[in-house]
């Protein structure tokens, strides 16, 4: 019997939202660079560098968010820790990704702009942290 009370399919997405929250903490870091360094004129919006740094700022902060949740999952009700993780990729996915092209690019998808998407990563992000926060006070007592 291992140790880790984590079963053996919760330890593959655990890890696999840890290398996704590391991987994008380093896209984060490159993109900062970008919006620190881009001249004005190549954004391809009015605002583009705030609406960039905005989004690398929610990028890294739950990059680290998810870090720590995946690290601290054994500690944590299973079902519910896998939920969190999962929306809060997803939401980093639906938010960072939207905002960057639009800032970037100005991203049409048909006669919509791409950050009409923006608002439902937010959404899931909230979520992730609520779904977080069920997954703490899941555990058995005395556990956490």
């Amino acid at each position: 019997m291992s140790a880790n009370p984590i079963q053996p399919g919760t330890s593959v997405l655990l890890r696999g939202s840890f290398v996704f929250a590391a991987l994008s903490a380093a896209s984060g870091v490159m993109l900062g660079a970008l919006s620190a360094h881009l001249p004005d004129r190549l954004f391809a919006v009015p605002g583009g560098r705030a609406m960039l740094h905005s989004a690398v700022e929610i990028q890294m902060w739950h990059a680290l968010g998810l870090c720590l949740l995946s690290l601290n999952a054994a500690r944590l009700s299973p079902r519910w820790i896998r939920m969190a993780c999962l929306c809060m990729a997803i939401g980093m996915v639906l938010f960072c990704v939207p905002v960057t092209l639009l800032a970037l690019f100005d991203l049409k998808l048909g006669p919509v702009s791409i950050g009409r998407i923006a608002p439902y990563g937010g959404t899931m992000l909230i979520l992730a942290w609520c779904l977080a926060a069920v997954s703490a006070l899941r555990v058995r007592p005395g556990f956490f």
